[in-house]
């Protein structure tokens, strides 16, 4: 009797260890279920003409990471211009000067915004760069007395072609590559030839700049140039300005004087 008294409460014990292993697992099945995102109920909203994706909010108190409130965002791109004044004035100035004679209606340029920073400029932000041209050349017109422009403008990528032969210039590369690489797919006028100059090993390298789609036909290929595979890479130079030290601008540009103050 007393064997099977204790097999009994073994079996019981099993039984109450089983049943608490499955509750525990429901347990963590539940909540894991309440980090799934659910729709938000916000209306969307439209800003500057786009439409503003709804975020989706998670329950359980998980924070959102970058990725989930970001995706499927579309960001518009703007263009800016720079205004600064010949003879110092300031940015409210500078406005008012712009907004007696000049209507943005009447030259067809849609405005996104206006800026002035603490160094003095105004900073306009247009929808297109075929805006920023006309309201430029428009300021130009009326205002260049008084006021200059500058458009902020993307520079297109630089590669280097290493190694190539002595017979290679500024004046023959485009022909050369488009020649003897038609499977690259090269067209006219896609590569500008900058400049070439030598190494410390005494090679001969060839800069050139090209769009963004034509720097993806090269970028880490080798190319055939004569009796030469030449490789390609991206050329890479940080701008600095020897007066003040700063980047991305030099001594002898023209808004130096702008870029370049230490306050």
């Amino acid at each position: 009797m007393d064997t099977n008294e204790n097999n009994a409460r073994k079996i019981i014990d099993l039984e109450k260890q089983v049943a608490n292993t499955k509750g525990k697992r429901e347990v963590g099945r539940s909540r894991a279920q309440n980090y799934i995102a659910e729709q938000s109920s916000a209306p969307e909203r439209k800003i500057h003409g786009q439409t503003v994706i709804k975020v989706a909010q998670l329950s359980g108190g998980r924070d959102k990471l970058y990725s989930e409130v970001v995706v499927g965002r579309t960001i518009q791109k703007v263009y800016k211009l720079t205004v600064t004044s010949r003879d110092n004035q300031t940015a409210e100035a500078i406005k008012e000067m712009m907004k007696s004679q000049i209507n943005p209606a009447e030259t067809k340029v849609g405005i996104e915004s206006i800026k002035t920073p603490r160094d003095g400029r105004v900073q306009i932000e247009t929808g297109s760069i075929q805006e920023a041209e006309t309201l430029e050349n428009s300021i130009t017109d009326k205002l260049g007395d008084k006021i200059e422009t500058h458009i902020h403008r993307t520079r297109k990528p630089r590669l280097k072609i290493i190694n190539i032969p002595e017979e290679i210039s500024t004046d023959n590369i485009e022909d050369t590559l488009m020649a003897q690489n038609p499977e690259i797919g090269i067209g006219k006028g896609e590569i500008i030839p900058k400049f070439t100059y030598e190494t410390k090993r005494n090679t001969r390298n060839i800069v050139i700049e090209v769009s963004a789609r034509t720097r993806k036909k090269l970028i880490d290929n080798k190319v055939k140039i004569g009796w030469i595979n030449c490789s390609i890479e991206d050329y890479l130079v940080a701008t600095r300005c020897f007066r003040y030290f700063r980047f991305n601008h030099r001594m002898r540009d023209r808004n130096m004087s702008v870029m370049c103050r230490q306050s």
